[in-house]
């Protein structure tokens, strides 16, 4: 019997073990926040005027950290140079202006903003939208349809991609998925020195993020889907992570609209190396600034009055991230489950071992004090 029950209850925990992972998967699988990434961090901008030359204006627009759907929530920033102005455009983007008459040689601007941030890891890949039904009167479906060169999609090669996806003309998800796999299968990544547009992407099959980014735009609004670029930092956030803007963090990503949801990530050029984990996903390697055309994080200008015998003025210009403090939490159910088996499950092995060991032991003394007892007819046989 005691051999029987050996057996039998690592297959029941086992059995149990399986099952809660099997039930907690299909309850995961409808949940969309996934976990979150608390981050405390800097960033700055320092710009000094080299000379030979005064420069006779200036202005800076730095993009300020705020907060972007149920994705990007942004706990407090802190400005340790005041600015001139702050801006919001019809984007939401919110902005901080420098404005100099004069800028002399030698004279610096150090603006450092601190923010405190949560980025949400959602997951809409299983999510039930129901039926989508675009108002193509609303506000944010003209806003997010509204004429962008860079993204025209009445170019014939756009046109005829998508006329090509296969899906139902009202499955948009599905639409979007196919405008997704195009833009990410499609391109070769190479890094070029300005956007060139969804038309030289799908003519030449290269670019960088902004050509996935804008072919990827126009093959979604090509089939109804209204959509919109970002401008966002990239890199594999940790505690101490520096990065500077020479291209290492400047990173270019679409969203695409689904009403009473909001904006739904899709990222083709990380998806060129991992399809699924960059569709409908967001995660703690994106930090998003803005949203919409033309509408980099920071943008300088600068002016000055030319002098024979003298050179250009030299701008130096540095804009630089550090993540100072971050935390990772995943809400998964099934992690959690895991982690307590992997703590309790040695702890009830040994405690049945124990059990059944002190069990056995007993079971095996009262079986010899019965075969002593000289009340025992079998014993006592063997006595006489």
């Amino acid at each position: 019997m005691n051999s029987k029950l050996k057996i039998i209850t690592p297959i029941l925990i086992a059995v149990i073990v399986l099952s809660s992972f099997s039930i907690v998967y299909q309850i995961e699988s409808n949940e969309v926040e996934k976990g979150e990434a608390k981050m405390n961090l800097s960033y700055r901008f320092y710009l000094k005027n080299q000379g030979p030359l005064n420069l006779s204006s200036i202005s800076l627009r730095l993009a300020l950290l705020k907060d972007w759907g149920n994705y990007q929530i942004v706990d407090d920033i802190k400005i340790r140079l005041q600015p001139n102005r702050t801006t919001t455009d019809e984007y939401t983007n919110e902005f901080a202006w420098y404005e100099y008459d004069n800028f002399l040689v030698n004279q610096t601007l150090d603006v450092v903003i601190d923010a405190n941030i949560t980025v949400k890891f959602m997951d809409y890949s299983t999510y039930d939208f129901g039926n989508i039904v675009y108002d193509e009167d609303a506000y944010l479906y003209k806003l997010y349809t509204a004429y962008d060169a860079l993204v025209d999609t009445t170019d014939p090669r756009i046109q005829s991609v998508a006329n090509k996806f296969t899906s139902d003309t009202s499955d948009f998800t599905s639409l979007a998925f196919e405008a997704y796999n195009f833009s990410s299968t499609y391109l070769d990544y190479k890094l070029l020195s300005e956007s060139k547009g969804a038309s030289f992407a799908i003519s030449n099959g290269y670019g960088d993020c902004d050509e996935y980014q804008n072919l990827f735009i126009a093959l979604a609004r090509a089939v109804g889907i209204p959509s919109i670029g970002h401008s966002a930092w990239f890199g594999d956030f940790q505690t101490g992570y520096v990065s500077t803007d020479a291209g290492a963090i400047a990173h270019a990503y679409p969203m695409f609209y689904i009403p009473e949801v909001g904006l739904i990530s899709a990222d083709p050029t990380r998806g060129k190396d991992a399809l699924y984990d960059n569709w409908m996903k967001t995660d703690g390697k994106r930090i998003t600034m803005t949203q919409g055309p033309d509408h980099p994080y920071r943008l300088l200008n600068y002016k000055w009055v030319p002098v024979d015998g003298f050179d250009n003025p030299t701008v130096e210009s540095n804009y630089t991230i550090k993540i100072n403090d971050m935390t990772t939490e995943y809400f998964s159910k099934i992690r959690s489950i895991i982690l307590y088996q992997l703590v309790i499950l040695p702890v009830v092995f040994i405690s049945y071992n124990i059990i059944m060991g002190k069990r056995i032991k007993k079971e095996k003394e009262l079986k010899v004090k019965k075969l002593l007892d000289p009340k025992n007819s079998v014993v006592q046989m063997e006595i006489d």
